[in-house]
């Protein structure tokens, strides 16, 4: 199998963790409790995702376990909820800097 899925998660994962935790304090907590805890909930399985898929890589590049559908899999899966989670961090930040303008603008 080839070693580029998981060479390239041993790089990318990092990078999107940072980025995914690094904007937290920026973003408006849900004001329900429920809410909170759902985002909580999230932000920890891809977290614990995203540690799993780096160490599976680096278990891989470092020739200590052989590739395979499930390594490949659990890399996959943490790069696609990590995607998928910064897809609508970016959204939820482009909606709340659309709301500011509209009422800075007085609603026009």
């Amino acid at each position: 199998m080839n070693m580029v899925l998981y060479e390239g998660a041993m790089q990318v994962v990092p990078v999107l963790l940072i980025a995914l935790f690094f904007d937290i304090p920026s973003i408006d907590r849900p004001a329900s409790r429920t809410m909170r805890r759902w985002a909580d909930m999230q932000e920890r399985v891809y977290a614990a995702l995203g540690i799993v898929a780096f160490m599976v890589s680096m278990s891989i590049v470092a020739d200590i376990a052989s590739p395979g559908r499930v390594p490949a899999a659990i890399v996959v899966a943490t790069l696609s909820g990590c995607m998928s989670l910064l897809y609508v961090r970016i959204l939820q930040r482009f909606a709340r800097n659309g709301q500011r303008h509209d009422n800075v603008s007085g609603g026009r």
